[in-house]
């Protein structure tokens, strides 16, 4: 059943029959499935044409819910939908009146015939898209003209000439008049196929997309193939989709790396046509086996990117030796392929050896490629092939290993140097290792990052556990490299977050350091309440801080030992918190991006956290009301007073008298004083009242006195 919907193309309307008024309320808000499939069938069957339309459009709604998954309780009355939505189009359409536009008696049937419209409606559909004087009825038509035209077992020359007509109707919008041309795409005929082609000529490139869509139904393709794969290769960006989609389902797949590239002689042009879109499996590997042979570098260089791209030519012996023969050639000069430029050879060879299988024995030809790689795309994919040969091999090719080795640690290749570790490290296992140390000393912060986050992993982080902690504490907060977060590596060294406020901090004190690392990782409750409690007591403002942030943050100590355990220290956390919001701020050298406020933001969040303050609560928050450290502070400080439970008996005179001062001041921002008067509204006690003024509830400014 359908909740909440009213029509498609009868908005606004209200039945003044109270029949037919009982029927679309039950309709729009069911109160059971038998009362609403009664009120269906009362609109259905009512002959009042805004009713009846009402009643389509709940059928077609219904119907596209279940489509993405729902059920539609209306399906079993397609029978009677049909003749009702037949009966409507033998009648003129409404003018104006109910609805909004002439004709929505049409567009609801036939939106309701979308997937009901059998070929007998063809004629009925041609007549209402002839006389259509409003888009959505000519939406509607030319969707059920689609479906009309599916099942017609011939020719439909009254509904191929009306979608003819609005296709090339220069008034219309080219979004219509193409949806027209999609509508002919099963059509029979030659006169169907005459439009079609007529649009390829247009001025229009949607219209020309449309046109060659169409021309790619199996009965047309043989004879327009030339003309259609011409046309779709020359659409510009952003039209075509819909063409080009139909000939890549249909395996058609003109290269990788060649694209543009011209072919020598007509057999080679002919070979190629036949293996971008093969007519059978004999003929496909006929085509390519002339182009794999052929001695020409764009046609070997196509036959190995078919090679690649095609399941069926991975029976071929050839490619894989070919491939190699061409990885020993020069490479290609960059006007033999537009579209990729120079090595466009190597690069597909490249592909076609890791298609075929690359093995251990081709270390050498790998480690060639890589030291004389012309361009940078031949050596980023040869490196991923040599990946490939590295896992092959019973043991590691010294020279290959040595080469990429090479590209790890040579500024020349920076841009190669993350992959090359990556696939070395990947590769060879724990042979990987005296790399990565070496690379985790690097300066190149990418490489750095990339060779912690290596030796982070499970079976290499115990060992260097020590060494990744001293690194990741070196890294200065909020750090980014290309490609991991840094973050990630110190939650797998760590074993969870730093803190909120104090990051970029290592505490000095080796006990305090200690307890830190045990709060981040924790074995048990009892270790991480232990931690928690060094830290609270020992006096210094960031340990303190970190263990009001580990407190407070659902990532701290909830998740390493659960709910039970942050209770369990909430007491002495809130002590804490009261006395840090009493004393001045925290030098700003301790919180290289909080500053003087991080002292404050974290005692602040404990008391959010804790949501049941007591006076001594909210006497420090009134107090860091009047002198907040700084914006940030001001900020948080409204959060906490904003969450504090207060009504007439609860209210806290001092922090009621906070807020009306702020409010007042004309020296801080208006949305904090706004925000301020918006808490005392909330509190509604009379010292509440008076702070506030006689500021109505609904004013958004702040008084001036």
């Amino acid at each position: 059943m359908v909740d909440g919907f009213h029509s498609f193309h009868w908005r606004g309307c209200e039945l003044s029959d109270p029949e037919l008024a009982l029927a679309h309320d039950e309709l729009a808000d069911p109160t059971g499935e038998d009362a609403y499939l009664s009120a269906f069938r009362t609109l259905l069957h009512s002959g009042h044409p805004a009713a009846s339309g009402i009643a389509l459009d709940h059928f077609q709604y219904a119907g596209g819910l279940a489509r993405f998954g729902g059920e539609s309780a209306l399906e079993r009355y397609e029978d009677e939908v049909l003749a009702v939505a037949r009966e409507v189009l033998r009648q003129p359409p409404t003018p104006v009146g109910d609805s909004g536009f002439v004709g929505a008696s049409h567009a609801s049937a036939l939106n309701a015939m979308l997937n009901l419209a059998e070929e007998c409606d063809a004629d009925l559909i041609a007549d209402a898209l002839a006389g259509a004087v409003e888009v959505n009825v000519r939406a509607a038509g030319c969707r059920a003209a689609h479906r009309a035209l599916e099942d017609c077992t011939g020719p439909s020359p009254r509904l191929v000439a009306a979608l003819g007509a609005l296709a090339f109707d220069e008034n219309l919008d080219v979004r219509e008049r193409a949806d027209a041309l999609s509508a002919l795409y099963d059509a029979k005929g030659p006169k169907a196929t005459e439009l079609l082609v007529r649009a390829t000529e247009s001025d229009e490139a949607e219209l020309q997309a449309e046109g060659a869509a169409g021309l790619m139904e199996p009965g047309r393709f043989p004879a327009h193939r030339e003309r259609v794969e011409r046309l779709v290769a020359s659409l510009p960006d952003g039209v075509g989709h819909k063409a080009r989609s139909i000939l890549e389902e249909r395996g058609w797949f003109d290269s990788t790396h060649w694209a543009g590239a011209e072919l020598d002689g007509p057999g080679l042009r002919s070979a190629h046509a036949e293996l971008r879109l093969p007519s059978g499996e004999d003929s496909a590997r006929r085509a390519f086996r002339t182009l794999l042979h052929s001695g020409r570098t764009v046609a070997v260089g196509i036959a190995l990117d078919h090679f690649v791209h095609a399941d069926r030519l991975q029976g071929s012996r050839d490619a894989g030796e070919i491939a190699r023969q061409v990885l020993r050639q020069p490479p290609s000069p960059a006007g033999l392929s537009p579209g990729t430029g120079a090595a466009a050879n190597h690069l597909s060879a490249l592909a076609a050896i890791e298609r075929a299988g690359a093995g251990a024995s081709d270390a050498d030809l790998i480690a060639d490629v890589l030291e004389r790689a012309a361009v940078r795309t031949v050596r980023s994919r040869a490196l991923t092939v040599a990946g490939r040969v590295l896992r092959a091999a019973d043991g590691p090719d010294r020279r290959l290993v040595d080469v990429i080795s090479r590209l790890v640690f040579d500024p020349g290749f920076r841009e190669h140097r993350r992959s090359a570790l990556h696939v070395l490290s990947g590769s060879l296992g724990a042979e990987a290792t005296p790399l990565l140390l070496r690379a985790i000393q690097s300066e190149d912060r990418d490489l750095q990052v990339d060779a912690a986050w290596q030796l982070s992993r499970p079976e290499r982080i115990d060992e260097h556990r020590e060494l990744l902690v001293e690194v990741v504490e070196s890294w200065p907060p909020g750090m980014r490299v290309a490609r991991f977060n840094p973050e990630w590596v110190g939650k797998a060294v760590f074993g969870g977050m730093h803190s909120v406020h104090w990051k970029g901090n290592r505490l000095r004190d080796p006990e305090l350091y200690r307890a830190h690392r045990e709060l981040r990782a924790a074995r048990d409750p009892e270790s991480a309440c232990r931690a928690l409690r060094a830290l609270l007591r020992s006096g210094q403002p960031v340990a303190v801080g970190i263990a009001f942030d580990h407190w407070w943050h659902p990532e701290g100590i909830e998740r390493v030992a659960g709910a039970e355990a942050r209770a369990a220290e909430e007491a002495e956390v809130l002590a804490a918190a009261r006395e840090v919001l009493r004393r001045p701020p925290s030098p700003a050298g301790l919180s290289p991006e909080f500053g003087a406020e991080a002292g404050h933001l974290g005692a602040l969040q404990v008391l959010r956290a804790a949501r049941c303050p007591g006076p001594e609560d909210t006497a420090a928050l009134a107090a860091v009301l009047e002198r907040p450290a700084g914006a940030k502070v001001a900020s948080a400080a409204l959060d906490t007073a904003a969450s504090v439970p207060a009504d007439a008996e609860s209210a806290d005179p001092g922090l009621v008298r906070a807020l009306g001062a702020l409010a007042r001041d004309e020296s801080r921002s208006a949305e904090d004083r706004t925000y301020a008067l918006h808490i005392l509204r909330d509190v509604r006690d009379g010292a509440a009242a008076e702070e506030s003024g006689p500021t109505h509830r609904e004013d958004t400014t702040p008084s001036p006195s």
